[in-house]
């Protein structure tokens, strides 16, 4: 590995050691093993190109560095993450060896991936969409499903996993298992209980099968079975392709919190109806209501130039 850096005899043992004690000590990965390796022996060929000692390195000099590697190899934003992890990781074991006497890494601020805002669609796109399904079985089910999804931001996962005993009809509310088996209760709007309703007293039964009457999964397939994850996406895609929509299942459940916070709900209610254990998976949502606001302004501002 070290052969196609510019390294001593003397750096590559220290880069063996180095990776020794990753996988010994450290106890990471194999993979973070040949990852942290490869970026100490870069480093140090940048340090031996400008003739500097591991002695000599600075959080400065650090910054100047991943700079030129996001400059010179065009790295994105979370493999420069990576390197000043690979660097803090290296200088505490050159630390822990009496090498050196600080991690000049740790002081280095991690660079921040870009926030990447979830897709959403606008409410009249949202009952233009539910207002495609046919009237037939499956049609009125789809439409049952994905009104649930919207009113309640669901995942498609635990729409698909819920059983008929999860409805509480008497709360208008269903009892969701969501990540890491952790359960919420979600409170639905007026026209999603009506959906529900509908499809439970008209529909299901319906769909269920002669051989199998004892099944529990609320949403059925057209064979009586438990619908499958895959199975409502091709139905969705069916229907958004109709419209020309761009839109998976899952931006039903961005569409639901951008819209909630657009409408004055607060972040910590809409953290615990999607069941978010942080609330920075939340916030995101704030930052897409304020960019519409600011398209909006943009737009309609009496302070725009004028020619």
């Amino acid at each position: 590995m070290t052969n196609e850096y510019d390294l001593s005899s003397v750096d590559r043992e220290l880069v063996r050691s180095f990776g020794d004690t990753i996988s010994y000590s450290f106890r990471l990965s194999e993979k973070t093993r040949e990852v942290y390796c490869r970026e100490a022996s870069l480093f140090l060929t940048f340090l031996n190109k400008n003739n500097l000692k591991l002695e000599e390195v600075t959080p400065t000099l650090i910054e100047k560095y991943v700079i030129e590697r996001e400059d010179e190899n065009g790295i994105q934003t979370r493999t420069a993450g990576k390197v000043l992890s690979s660097l803090r990781t290296f200088f505490k074991f050159l630390k822990n060896e009496k090498i050196v006497e600080s991690n000049p890494a740790k002081l280095v601020e991690k660079p921040k991936d870009p926030v990447v805002l979830p897709k959403t669609i606008s409410e009249d796109e949202i009952e233009e969409l539910l207002n495609q399904f046919d009237d037939d079985l499956l049609g009125r089910r789809d439409y049952a499903l994905f009104e649930l999804i919207y009113s309640s931001g669901m995942r498609i996962s635990e729409a698909v996993s819920l059983d008929v005993s999860s409805w509480r009809r008497e709360e208008k509310a269903i009892n969701v298992i969501g990540k890491r088996n952790k359960e919420r209760i979600v409170f639905v709007g007026d026209i999603a209980f009506d959906a529900v309703e509908e499809y439970l007293w008209n529909v299901r039964p319906k769909l269920l099968s002669k051989k199998n009457q004892k099944e529990q999964a609320l949403f059925l397939n057209r064979r009586g079975g438990r619908l499958t994850r895959q199975a409502a996406h091709l139905r969705f895609q069916e229907c958004t392709k109709t419209l020309g929509l761009d839109a998976t299942i899952h931006t039903l459940r961005h569409s639901f919190a951008s819209h909630m916070i657009k409408n004055g709900a607060d972040i910590r209610s809409v953290q615990e109806m999607l069941g978010h254990s942080d609330i920075k998976t939340t916030q995101i949502y704030t930052q897409l209501d304020t960019s519409t606001l600011l398209e909006a302004y943009d737009k309609f501002s009496p302070f725009d130039d004028e020619e």
